[in-house]
């Protein structure tokens, strides 16, 4: 099954806008989403750390996550049940936006032994300071990897799908 991520444009401006203070270093979080249809998600938030990344790396440190993700659960929480963790984001703002083999291990791991049965993890890239590149790619226990499809929601609710942000 390809997994859909919808990101709204407000969204991109406020990741731009964090890729931008986060410059050569690695920064990112985790994606907070509502599950619209079998597949296919909408992204309610994501937490930002601007602080843990390198050049070459990023690590997620749960506990900064996890409060912040209970805010991003706290204000939806009209929509208990259906918004929950996604998976994980982070930037690589010196090499192109795709999984490396850590990224990969890392998240295959996680499916596979410690944590939900499937997640995905969208990498971003700032080009120029104006535009965001991305992939998405999805892990499900017991299959490969495999590209997900991100798309864009126009302000005026018309989609516009995209392969890169």
């Amino acid at each position: 099954m390809t997994l859909s991520l919808t990101v709204s444009r407000s969204q991109l401006a406020e990741l731009q806008n964090y890729l931008k203070q986060g410059g050569k270093r690695e920064i990112g979080g985790w994606l907070v989403a509502e599950q619209t249809a079998p597949g296919e998600f909408d992204l309610v938030g994501f937490t930002v750390d601007l602080e843990a990344g390198t050049r070459d790396r990023f690590d997620s440190l749960p506990e900064l996550h996890s409060k912040q993700m209970d805010r991003i659960l706290l204000a939806n929480s009209d929509r208990v049940g259906r918004v929950n963790y996604l998976g994980e984001w982070h930037s690589h703002p010196t090499f192109p936006p795709t999984p490396s083999e850590i990224d990969l291990a890392s998240m295959t791991d996680m499916v596979e032994h410690s944590g939900p049965s499937f997640a995905a993890l969208v990498i971003v890239r700032l080009v120029g300071g104006v535009s965001i590149q991305a992939t998405i790619t999805t892990f499900q226990r017991g299959q490969l990897p495999e590209a997900g499809q991100l798309k864009i929601s126009d302000e005026d609710g018309k989609d516009g799908f995209r392969k890169a942000w």
